[in-house]
């Protein structure tokens, strides 16, 4: 599964820490190279992301994870590749709007150019 896998969650974990800050973690994996089309490139990953809204409000994620009652959720995005500014500039906007919903939004990054 990847970003270009739209209707699917690629992986969900939860931290072990105490119940207090333990977290739900879905994670999104993105392999794909950043080229001339970085918009192209960006809508994938929005899409994806609208996915992922889609699978916490409506529910049913507490469904597959009833443990994630309660718990802090955070998108995790892995690039395989070094991200462009553009990207840093949209996953910043998003991370805001999510934030209004109780979602945090964080992403790595490969060091491969």
């Amino acid at each position: 599964m990847s970003v270009e896998d739209i209707n699917k969650i690629d992986l969900i974990t939860m931290t072990q820490e105490d119940i207090v800050s333990q977290q739900v973690i879905l994670v999104i994996t993105d392999h794909l190279q950043w080229s001339s089309c970085i918009n192209e490139h960006l809508f994938k990953l929005q899409e994806k992301i609208n996915r992922y809204i889609a699978f916490v409000e409506s529910g049913e994620i507490y469904e597959k994870l009833p443990d994630a009652q309660g718990r802090n959720i955070t998108f995790k995005v892995f690039f395989q590749y070094k991200i462009p500014q553009e990207c840093i500039d949209f996953m910043e906007r998003v991370n805001e709007i999510l934030s209004s919903i109780n979602i945090e939004l964080t992403y790595e990054e490969s060091e491969v150019i």
